[in-house]
């Protein structure tokens, strides 16, 4: 198995900072390749930017798409099979003087963890807009947010999933895969699973990390993403995708991508 020791990342280095011990990164890697058996020195997230793959970690084999988040503690081995897309990521490595000081607060962030909306990946959209600047706040920045990432991490670890997903939370979870691109309230999927709308909303926020309204958006970005390698007008798959107009459909996929889908189509058809 290969050790990855830190700043020596696999596939084609895009930008490269180093923030107070910080490593953040940017990389390319190609269409269908493969990515061998490897653990990593540090701790680390890894932001999805654009394509998709398929990680095998922990016994788990773990869809990875478009602003999805992981977050794999040190030393955690795994291996990776890349789809039909070349696949960027942003990758930030926690060195352990960090992992410390969430110890010293009684804190610590689980050995895996994916995170599918809500207010890190959220977090993470920002700390990739400040990677890119160059002015003399940036660092401050990306010191700052990669805090509250920590933070922000640690709280999830803490008060995370259970372990065990009721048989009518999974029905929940489906209808929602199932009826993204409609308008499914949270009635409608409270009413089918035989929970009230309250209770459901509390549960599926604990078990999944995101709200039920979160949920919807994600899937219906990452169909948009999908779509967008296509040569549909804009409008047309804002339209297909379930937002109200255009506007609304840019604004959202700015929010969770960093980028228009103007320029994410442009970024795909290059590659």
């Amino acid at each position: 198995m290969e050790k990855v020791q830190s700043t020596c990342l696999h596939g084609r280095l895009i930008r490269r900072l180093n923030v107070s011990g910080l490593i953040l990164s940017e990389t390319e890697h190609s269409a269908r390749s493969r990515l061998p058996r490897h653990a990593h020195e540090n701790s680390y997230f890894c932001f999805v930017l654009h394509g998709d793959y398929t990680e095998y970690c922990s016994s788990k084999e773990i869809a990875c798409k478009p602003s999805m988040l992981a977050f794999r503690a040190s030393g955690v081995t795994h291996e990776d099979v890349l789809h039909d897309a070349v696949c960027r990521v942003f990758v930030l490595e926690i060195p352990p003087h960090w992992l410390e000081r969430l110890r010293d607060n009684s804190m610590a962030l689980n050995t895996t963890q994916e995170f599918y909306g809500g207010r890190l990946p959220q977090l993470f959209t920002r700390l990739y807009r400040e990677f890119h600047k160059t002015d003399s706040a940036a660092e401050l920045a990306v010191e700052g947010l990669a805090l509250g990432i920590l933070a922000e991490g640690a709280r999830e670890s803490n008060t995370g999933p259970s372990r065990t997903t009721p048989t009518w939370l999974k029905r929940a979870r489906e209808m929602v895969s199932e009826h993204f691109l409609t308008t499914l309230t949270l009635a409608q999927i409270a009413a089918e699973v035989g929970v009230h709308p309250v209770h459901l909303a509390t549960a599926f926020r604990r078990q999944f990390g995101v709200t039920v309204g979160e949920c919807v958006r994600q899937l219906r970005i990452e169909h948009a993403c999908t779509e967008l390698k296509g040569d549909l007008p804009l409008v047309a798959i804002a339209q297909r995708a379930g937002f109200a107009d255009q506007s609304h459909f840019s604004r959202t996929f700015k929010t969770h991508l960093g980028t228009t889908p103007a320029k994410y189509r442009r970024m795909v058809h290059d590659s």
